[in-house]
């Protein structure tokens, strides 16, 4: 059958009419009616229309960023071998379609995966407004599911909000069952603060596979290998890689209905590129060697802009409005963090943590023996730096100097004993002879000496033995990286997790006194927030931050925890967050609180947290939609240490307990759920309510049992009032 010619637009309404008869979608065509169903008002279609709508357009539509005269809105519609896509979009004041406000010609690129992004402007301020785009198949128009968005309220008006809070969507083995009561919350938008995909398929610390959760990538040659060669998993790489994820993702049938319903508003964390990214660089092999991949980088970010409905400059728009990704204007051109408002009170202020970031201040590959700060160093930075001088004292360690002759005979043993760990790491022969050389010359720590030179002597004949230097002695003091912790010649723990906190504090102060540091947000993106925060602030300043600001410390001295005697002391849980970047953390909530104050919005840690930052600041964090759940990744990873796991799953059940003691502005912690933040705002009344599931609930599916969901799920309620700035529990 030959494709019918589509009505023009300035079609008569009788002519609309006609048109509108030739839809096969019929239920797309009729109006709400009170009565319904929750879940077929926001659908616009039956079960059997809605299946007939989704072959055309798998991934069905989304709106963003809405403005008081504009919102992005979005869909893809696929076609075989590689076609372009005519489409037709409409926006009517009804769900019926009968006041059409606007209508566009559009192409669904093959060179876009078939993605179309279209800014649609010049509409009233607080409206809903009803959208659908429709194509041809076989002469026959098809239309879309239908989407509901609405534009913000004019600046200038008083306007109550409601909305979401999402992070941590893992997709392998898991279901979104925590998204399910938002379908009858009609909040009138949604925030995401990054993990809307994760760049890894089967990662064993936190990712599982099954069944109908599973993916597998199409374009294996173009994925990165992880691991062992024995035991590897994969991670995007290519475009292909990226779109992949995305597109499985937005193929569940509940974050399509949820975003249908509202318009979203997103940031990125680390998995929408790679694990603890900073810049282009990822840390999969923890410093082995070097991990910047900016054609990666960018794979990662003209698949997120072409699949999310994220209103930023990314590339031209056309007269029709709509927009497409040039690469050219990506990494490290991009600029995600904007601001949005929501009428005359409620501001968002939308930062990206990980494009501009520098690299982690301890580094993964970091010899532990080696000094960041010697005594001399030390003696001259600490007076300006204002740190303790008496804690200061207790974090340093002895050690000599490998090219005095005195100590030059050690060089030849550890070089030895240096190039089979580092060759057991797995470098080269030739890398690992270069690493070990540069790691037994210098300023090293008398304690890694000695332990290094303690196993090669158990390793060798009698006649090649070492001699070890005194236990005790004149020697100097300094910081070395094992006085934060780091233990292992790469790896995370003492880099980016589990790092002594006074010692941490330590090193930070004294580069500070040393160089001002890089600004964690970059020069453009915090010059951009101070300026921000400087103007007037409306009554409610909302500042997303894709990774939480509040400090995680550990205190292993307790009795309880039945730590081993080295680790019993304050550590630092996860340094990848803001508690990497302290003192510049602490300038932030400083500043928001001479502004007035702020509310902060976080996620990525997969835990739940309610927490006082600063007299005028509260931070919410959300916990995970259906990712890993904190206690339960941390419970893993004790559980494959069999040396320290009975003291690791110690730590564990406690963590609940041990963390407001840590830092006592911590008002409520929870480690154990998955489940989303749900946030009011009217005038001076601000009201906060987790939904929080059990960890196992998103390991079924349960979308046909919504009632099931709620039962199971718990809620945990918080007030702040505009004028006290300060943050109640209301159960």
């Amino acid at each position: 059958m030959p494709l019918m010619e589509p009505p023009p637009l300035d079609a008569t309404q009788h002519g609309r009419r006609r048109f509108l008869k030739t839809l096969v979608v019929s239920a797309a065509a009729v109006p709400f009616v009170g009565g319904w169903p929750r879940a077929m008002a926001m659908g616009g279609m039956d079960d059997a229309a809605r299946t007939r709508a989704l072959a055309h357009f798998p991934q069905s539509v989304a709106s963003g960023d809405p403005r008081p005269d504009r919102v992005l809105l979005w869909t893809r519609a696929t076609a075989a071998e590689g076609r372009d896509v005519p489409l037709r979009l409409e926006v009517a004041d009804d769900a019926g379609f009968t006041r059409l406000r606007v209508q566009r010609e559009l192409r669904a690129e093959a060179a876009a995966d078939h993605c179309v992004r279209v800014r649609v402007t010049g509409l009233e301020p607080g409206r809903a407004y009803h959208y659908r785009f429709l194509r041809q198949v076989e002469g026959v128009w098809q239309a879309s599911p239908v989407g509901r968005t609405r534009t913000a309220p004019a600046k200038g008006d008083a306007a109550s909000a409601r909305f979401a809070v999402l992070s941590c969507q893992d997709y392998g083995g898991r279901w979104y069952n925590s998204l399910l009561p938002l379908l009858d919350e009609a909040p009138d938008f949604l925030i995401h603060l990054g993990d809307f995909i994760y760049e890894t398929i089967g990662d064993p610390r936190f990712q599982s596979e099954q069944g109908a959760r599973t993916i597998r990538f199409d374009d294996i040659a173009g994925a990165l290998p992880v691991g062992k060669k024995d035991a590897h998993f994969l991670a995007a790489r290519s475009l292909d890689n990226y779109r992949q994820l995305h597109r499985t993702v937005r193929g569940d049938e509940v974050l399509q209905k949820l975003l249908e319903s509202a318009p979203l508003v997103a940031i990125w964390d680390d998995h929408e590129f790679a694990d603890d990214c900073w810049g282009d660089a990822s840390t999969y092999l923890n410093g082995i060697t070097g991990e910047a991949d900016p054609g990666r980088r960018r794979n990662a970010e003209q698949a997120y802009f072409e699949y999310l409905p994220v209103d930023v400059e990314v590339g031209e728009v056309d007269a029709e409005g709509q927009s497409r990704v040039d690469v050219a204007r990506l990494y490290p051109q991009t600029r995600l963090w904007r601001e949005l408002h929501w009428g005359r009170d409620l501001q968002l202020l939308l930062t990206d943590h990980r494009s501009h970031r520098p690299d982690h201040a301890i580094p993964e590959d970091a010899f532990p023996g080696a000094l960041a700060f010697d005594a001399e160093a030390i003696a001259r930075l600490l007076p300006a730096s204002g740190f303790d001088p008496a804690i200061a004292a207790s974090q340093l360690l002895s050690y000599l100097d490998l090219d005095d002759a005195k100590w030059q005979p050690l060089r030849k043993p550890l070089r030895r004993a240096l190039t089979r760990g580092y060759a057991d790491a797995g470098l080269d022969k030739r890398a690992a002879a270069i690493r070990a050389e540069a790691a037994s010359r210098g300023k090293v720590a008398v304690y890694v000496i000695r332990n290094i030179l303690t196993r090669y002597n158990a390793a060798v004949p009698g006649f090649m033995h070492a001699e070890l230097p005194p236990a005790e002695g004149d020697y100097l003091r300094g910081l070395p990286w094992l006085a934060l912790g780091k233990q292992a010649l790469f790896g995370e723990v003492g880099s980016r997790y589990f790092v002594v906190k006074d010692a941490f504090d330590l090193l930070q102060a004294l580069r500070a006194a040393e160089a001002a540091p890089a600004p964690t947000y970059g020069p453009a993106q915090a010059a951009w927030l101070r300026d921000a925060l400087a103007r007037p602030a409306p009554r409610w300043r909302v500042l997303a931050s894709s990774v939480a600001m509040v400090p995680m410390v550990l205190d292993l001295s307790r009795p309880e925890i039945g730590a081993p005697v080295l680790m019993q002391r304050r550590f630092y849980l996860n340094l990848d967050q803001w508690d990497g970047f302290g003192r510049e953390r602490d300038g932030w909530i400083a500043a928001m609180d001479a502004s007035g104050g702020a509310l902060v919005l976080s996620g990525d840690i997969h835990s739940g947290f309610a927490t006082q930052l600063g007299a005028k600041t509260v931070e919410f964090t959300t916990p995970a939609v259906s990712s890993t759940p904190l206690h339960d990744m941390m419970l893993n990873t004790a559980q494959r240490d069999p040396a320290n796991a009975e003291a690791g799953i110690r730590l564990t059940e406690q963590l609940e307990a041990l963390l407001p003691v840590g830092d006592p502005r911590i008002r409520y912690v929870q480690t154990r759920r998955h489940g989303h933040l749900l946030i009011e705002v009217a005038g001076d009344a601000l009201q906060a309510r987790f939904f929080e599931l059990p960890s196992g609930a998103c390991q079924q599916r349960l979308y046909d049992a919504p009632a099931q969901v709620r039962a199971m799920g718990r809620t945990r309620r918080f007030a702040v009032d505009a004028r006290e700035r300060r943050l109640k529990a209301l159960d």
